[in-house]
């Protein structure tokens, strides 16, 4: 690929303001193959460009941006067992191109040491459990969003932090990776219509509803919530996701949102994601014969 100076790259994008078609979907290529390095100059012509000229920036910003989250979302893929927090932003990223990551982990890191710190020497687990619930849902409030359940902003971790409020699969993932700072007993149960948070004490399984402010469940609570909801019980709904299968969940609902939404492009990005996660999926391993 031809490396372009910032000159001919300025030069290039400020000739979007283009009228021939054929002329203006040469150059439109000319940019997308530049890449990432002209993402900046995209940036000034869309706060100083003509209207017509700033939505043409704007949607190569996006591609250029998307290209991006792909590249980055085959290299999580690629692990036998992706990362969920880096996954979560990488899904953040999606609605929000330009996330500071590092500032929203830096959040979580002071929110897992204040419960640290609150704790008294060597906790159980049950202790530190506890007191993480407390902080989360009766402190800072954290709790689902019933009165704008189909935001997006309800699957993207970064806006769930800043409104305290999401849907259960966002939430259960909030939950996760702080309770993975303090080393707690906890997994993803992708139990279908409601997401929840597995905790394993004592030899004692219990579920945990981050949505309805840290409700913990019994398995026969969990069967009940299943059976209002038209689904026949089966085992598998309460084994642990992997985090492939919870970063793919909160793909599927972010896809479900935008087509109610009739933003098809933006559910057919979303569905790429998927793919890309489901195909580097490793094979399942056979018994020896």
């Amino acid at each position: 690929m031809k490396a372009f100076s910032e000159t001919e790259i300025r030069s290039l994008v400020s000739l979007l303001d283009e009228e021939d078609p054929r002329n203006l979907d040469r150059i439109q290529r000319d940019i997308l193959e530049v890449g990432a390095p002209a993402l900046p100059f995209l940036d000034e012509l869309r706060v100083s460009g003509a209207p017509d000229v700033t939505a043409r920036a704007d949607a190569l910003a996006r591609r250029l941006h998307f290209h991006a989250l792909q590249d980055d979302f085959r290299r999580l893929a690629a692990a036998s067992a992706p990362d969920l927090e880096s996954g979560a932003w990488l899904v953040a990223r999606f609605g929000y191109p330009d996330l500071d990551e590092a500032a929203c982990r830096g959040r979580l890191d002071a929110l897992a040491e204040q419960v640290r710190q609150a704790l008294p020497a060597d906790p159980s687990p049950a202790q530190a459990l506890q007191k993480l619930s407390s902080e989360l849902f009766t402190v800072l409030g954290f709790c689902g969003n019933e009165k704008h359940y189909y935001d997006p902003d309800n699957s993207y971790l970064n806006r769930v932090i800043e409104q305290r409020r999401g849907i259960p699969v966002s939430l259960s993932v909030l939950y996760l990776i702080i309770a993975r700072r303090l080393a707690l007993p906890v997994y993803g149960v992708a139990t279908p219509g409601h997401f929840l948070v597995g905790v394993r004490l004592g030899g004692v399984t219990s579920y945990l509803d981050a949505y309805n402010r840290g409700r913990i469940m019994t398995l026969a609570d969990v069967q009940q919530m299943l059976a209002h909801g038209g689904y026949e019980f089966r085992p598998e709904f309460v084994a642990p996701a992997t985090a492939r299968d919870i970063l793919a969940r909160m793909l599927r609902n972010l896809i479900s949102i935008y087509q109610k939404a009739a933003q098809a492009d933006r559910a057919e990005m979303l569905s790429s994601l998927v793919e890309i996660l489901q195909a580097a999926r490793p094979a399942p391993a056979h018994p020896a014969p």
